[in-house]
């Protein structure tokens, strides 16, 4: 049978294994707080048998492996929801920045403007010959025109802050995706890749801050590499120990605001319509549709109101009596390059089968009341036709101001276009309510997303997270274990020197 020194190495053993399972506990409770840190476990087992008379004697114990634990599952679900929730976020974020603006319902607000500029006209049609109330006409529709350019500026400086966060998103998931492909190199390079716990922890961490950044979907391959590829599948990212660069460029077709590429291999694949979730799809969408639409929105309330207007003032006759067919309003119909004055042929567009839909894209900043009324005001058509058989319209007619004042019940715009019979007052409340809404959906889309990163995070937690009372109880059992093998050691060298004082005289 093995001897005292075999015994002195059983227990020695003991003491190594437990000191070393106690290093694994502490270092557990030291990372009680470290972000995306797996709880680790020491593997103990029994080391290899000795034979001996045909009796197998024990020679201690060894530790195998550190074993970190985790949820491959849970991991990827939580990558998915955290893209969702940093979207959603950032969306609330960014709309929530101007709905104040646009969303104004105050006497200050579009809508208050828009109806001043029509009272207007009803205020003329009271008192047509007077020269005052022309004047206050006119800068009531300045007013107006003010208002529509200051919204419009407002969500264009919107659109160039987002884009510039998009060159600064795109470089941080470059930059994020070098490190997650290096350190699957190292997983990847030792004969056991599920010991590498601390690059296994840096890479969760580095593709949660990845997936905040952009949404993607993530695979795990046989040696534990990660594949990572856009949610959309549209471009990989990763693969393997090798990362993909995306890159930005000015786009003629985007107004000159920035495309987002892939580059796989030498192959350049245009992602910018791909990318939905995270920081960088919230900008994105920000930029291309919801900024850009809420201005798509006022430049057809604008093509609405002048086209009208201008259709309606250019029946009517002037203070003198004889000047007709003039516009109310001045401008360019922005890139609808086919069209141009008089404005009044906007109203033809819907019904206009080479345009689906009308593009009045620029309307808003093209946008200006007639230099020649501004100069003039006597200009403004308040009266009507003269009625035959005289030339000249009737002084005080009232006519055509009572026209133009009801533009405001009967003739209104949507975002297909302009719609005769549909209130401007309905039209321009459907947008300042709008705004309010899509915030309102933005914030409980939001809340939703971080619930449920919250309940995915805490089942993570429940599995991979250090539970300061279960190292407690281990610490106390490996402790023992501790004592119990030192203990040991004790007995087998007062054995020994039992041995040596007995027979060594």
């Amino acid at each position: 049978m093995p001897g005292l020194n075999a015994g002195l190495y059983v227990g020695l053993s003991g003491l190594q294994a437990q000191q070393s399972a106690l290093n694994v506990v502490g270092n557990n409770i030291s990372n009680v707080n470290t972000p995306s840190y797996s709880r680790q476990v020491a593997d103990l087992s029994s080391s290899q048998s000795l034979i001996q008379g045909g009796v197998y004697f024990g020679t201690g114990v060894g530790l195998n492996t550190v074993q970190g634990i985790r949820n491959q599952f849970l991991d990827l679900q939580l990558y998915n929801e955290t893209a969702k929730h940093s979207g959603s976020s950032d969306r609330y974020a960014g709309l929530n920045a101007i709905a104040p603006v646009l969303g104004d319902s105050s006497s200050s607000g579009i809508a208050a403007q828009i109806q001043a500029f029509f009272q207007g006209f009803q205020a003329l049609a009271a008192q047509p010959e007077d020269s005052s109330l022309r004047t206050n006409l006119i800068g009531r529709a300045q007013t107006m025109i003010t208002g529509l350019q200051s919204q419009y500026r407002i969500l264009e400086d919107q659109r160039n802050t987002a884009d510039l966060s998009v060159k600064n998103l795109v470089s941080q998931v470059n930059n994020l995706t070098s490190q997650i492909a290096q350190l699957n190199q190292t997983i990847t390079s030792t004969p056991t890749p599920a010991t590498q716990n601390d690059a296994w922890d840096q890479r969760t961490a580095l593709t949660k801050q990845l997936a905040q950044l952009v949404g993607i979907n993530v695979t795990q391959g046989s040696r534990g590499e990660y594949q990572i590829t856009l949610d959309s599948g549209a471009a990989a990212l990763v693969n393997g120990n090798t990362s993909y660069q995306l890159s930005t460029t000015p786009d003629a077709a985007l107004g000159g605001l920035l495309r987002v590429d892939a580059n796989m291999g030498g192959i350049t694949v245009p992602v910018t319509s791909k990318i939905a979730n995270g920081s960088l799809g919230a900008q994105l969408d920000l930029r291309d549709n919801i900024y850009a639409g809420y201005q798509t929105q006022l430049d057809t309330l604008a093509a609405g109101i002048t086209s009208q207007v201008n259709l309606q003032h250019r029946q009517g006759y002037a203070l003198d009596g004889t000047t007709t067919n003039t516009d109310f309003f001045q401008g360019g119909i922005g890139n609808y390059a086919a069209t141009n004055l008089p404005l009044g042929q906007v109203a033809g567009l819907p019904n206009d089968p080479t345009i689906t839909p009308p593009n009045y894209r620029g309307m808003v900043n093209a946008l200006a009341v007639n230099a020649a009324l501004v100069a003039n005001p006597n200009l403004i058509a308040a009266a009507g036709p003269p009625t035959p058989p005289a030339v000249t319209a009737a002084p005080g007619d009232n006519t055509n101001a009572n026209a133009l004042a009801g533009l405001q019940f009967t003739g209104g715009a949507n975002a297909a276009g302009v719609v005769l019979g549909s209130s401007y007052s309905t039209v321009v409340s459907s947008f300042v309510g709008s705004v309010g809404t899509a915030v309102q959906s933005l914030n409980a889309q939001s809340t939703t997303q971080q619930n449920l990163v919250t309940a995915l995070q805490s089942q993570r937690d429940s599995v991979s997270g250090v539970d300061l009372n279960e190292e407690a109880a281990s610490m106390m059992t490996l402790q023992q274990g501790y004592q119990a093998s030192a203990r040991f050691i004790t007995v087998i060298n007062q054995m020994m020197q039992q041995l040596v004082t007995t027979f060594g005289q």
